[in-house]
């Protein structure tokens, strides 16, 4: 037998190359290993009775069913935000990859905010809620973390709001050294900004990280507790006339962690009588509800001896002036809006900032 027959005693193999026009059997064959091998089939005795299906429609069918492979899996192959570099638990080099977007990687971690709106801030009857008018058209709302306005309700939950809010201390008309009678004495009336609107009002002023608040005439405490929590290294003091306000605010402190506990300072006095203190402060907030023009006088001569920089905060009364500018001598109205309060009413609000001695 000559070799030209050996050669052709055998059945030829076409192997397609690049140019070559592959067989449709060849494309089907492929998606149904792969199918196969992803499980992603019907059950295998259904596979004979189903209607065949195009190769459009297999690929399709592929798709969307990998897809739905993909969201199940999803929760499951997001990395979590505490297992970054660095943190606790985390071997090196683990975390999002070099060149990974930041943006993915703070959407995972960031936790749930508040959903604030404009009549969460201030109250105006003049419109409906999607309206703006010149008392609240210069109000920002301010979201911050859910789980910190989550504590703040714990921590006030359960104080007897109808007995607190009628409360204000009448104090002595000696209690200012260089004044000594006044009629009638002045009175703390206790008027407390709701929190969505303190929250505003607070990114507003801007402080300083570790900046001191001092609230003269503190109530039950609101704006203290408040502060404390916003800005993790700042401190609050609380002064208040009241007992029975001082001892709701007490109460509120004391549901808190011991790390916030600590930087929170209540106390149960005139604050009159610790003007001398009032500069340790880098803002001091005033609640001027039912004081009088003696009063007020009062106010601003303790304040002249805070630091240039101070911003002083006065609820329903502005500082005592009588020039074009309304601000006292030493003091720039940097602002004024109105506020919602714990009352469901507005209170007037003016932001003063001390100026530096010239």
């Amino acid at each position: 037998v000559s070799s030209t027959m050996l050669v052709c005693s055998f059945p030829m193999f076409h192997l397609a190359g690049p140019l070559s026009t592959k067989r449709v059997m060849d494309d089907e064959q492929l998606c149904y290993r792969f199918l196969k091998r992803l499980r992603l089939t019907d059950d295998p005795e259904e596979e004979g009775s189903a209607t065949p299906m195009s190769h459009y429609e297999e690929v399709n069918s592929l798709l969307h069913k990998l897809r739905a492979e993909h969201q199940v899996r999803r929760p499951y192959d997001e990395p979590s935000c505490f297992m970054g570099p660095g943190a606790p638990g985390a071997e090196p080099g683990e975390g999002p990859a070099a060149g990974a977007p930041m943006v993915d990687v703070v959407d995972a971690c960031a936790p749930p905010m508040t959903c604030f709106q404009l009549p969460d801030v201030v109250r105006c009857a003049e419109h409906g809620l999607g309206g703006r008018c010149p008392q609240c058209s210069e109000q920002l709302v301010q979201n911050i973390p859910l789980p910190v306005y989550s504590t703040f309700c714990r921590v006030y939950s359960s104080l007897p709001w109808d007995a607190l809010g009628s409360q204000r201390c009448t104090l002595s008309a000696s209690s200012s050294s260089s004044r000594s009678t006044l009629s009638p004495p002045p009175s703390w009336q206790s008027v407390e900004l709701s929190f969505p609107a303190f929250v505003a009002l607070a990114a507003g002023l801007a402080p300083e990280p570790g900046e001191r608040l001092l609230h003269l005439g503190s109530g039950s405490g609101q704006a203290v507790v408040a502060w404390s929590l916003l800005f993790p290294l700042a401190a609050a003091s609380g002064v208040e006339g009241c007992p029975t306000l001082h001892r709701a605010a007490s109460a509120a402190v004391a549901r808190l962690d011991p790390d916030l506990q600590r930087r929170i300072h209540l106390h149960h006095c005139d604050p009159f009588g610790v003007q001398s203190d009032w500069h340790q402060a880098g803002v001091i907030l005033v609640s001027a509800a039912g004081f009088d023009d003696d009063a007020m006088d009062r106010v601003l001569e303790g304040l002249q001896a805070v630091e240039h920089g101070t911003r002083v905060v006065t609820l329903s009364r502005p500082l005592p002036c009588q020039l074009p500018s309304r601000s006292p001598p030493g003091f720039a109205l940097a602002r004024q809006a109105a506020c919602r309060t714990t009352g469901l009413n507005n209170a007037l609000v003016f932001i003063y900032r001390k100026l530096p001695i010239r």
